[in-house]
């Protein structure tokens, strides 16, 4: 069943409305999706800009809480990817956390070629990032993001989608013209 701006307006806690949100962005975009990144592009197209900012920051929300910016670029290095995290953190506004992530993938970018997905393993990637400069220069932008983490309290930087659904509820539901 589709999720409907009474179901948002309705949902009184946070943690709810975010496992809300996520069923239902799990609901347009199935794993199976997800696994296919040929298919995965196009079909963020045809879902509600809230939800597509959703799903493009969500692997970096993960990687902030295990990981840092350097982990992220390493697990994350598709151009599409990145250019869909910094769309969904600028349209979930968040525009420090935004700005921090520009940063660090300007930071990044002439190593992404040589980030495919499961390179470095364990220590390796950190000796490499350490002896490149690359870990000095991030470190001052995982900080600030990791402060803002904690300021958002137990959710993180998920909490912003529950203040996101509440402000623009009509940007997180299929209309009958996506449908």
């Amino acid at each position: 069943m589709a999720l409907t701006i009474e179901h948002i307006h309705s949902t009184e806690s946070d943690d709810v409305l975010v496992d809300v949100l996520s069923d239902e962005a799990q609901r347009l975009l199935p794993d199976e999706l997800w696994a296919d990144k040929d298919r995965y592009f196009p079909a963020l197209d045809s879902i509600p800009r809230g939800l597509r900012a959703m799903a493009g920051v969500y692997p970096f929300f993960v990687s902030m809480n295990m990981d840092d910016l350097g982990w992220h670029f390493t697990n994350h290095s598709d151009e599409r990817d990145l250019n869909e995290t910094l769309n969904g953190l600028r349209e979930l506004e968040l525009p420090s956390v935004a700005e921090h992530f520009r940063q660090a993938w300007a930071i990044m970018l002439p190593y992404l070629p040589d980030l495919e997905p499961g390179k470095y393993k364990g220590e390796e990637f950190s000796k490499w990032a350490r002896a490149a400069g690359i870990q000095q220069q991030i470190d001052p932008m995982n900080k600030a993001i990791w402060k803002m983490l904690h300021e958002f309290g137990d959710l993180g930087l998920l909490e912003s989608w529950a203040r996101y659904a509440r402000k623009y509820p009509k940007h997180c539901v299929v209309t009958e013209a996506q449908s």
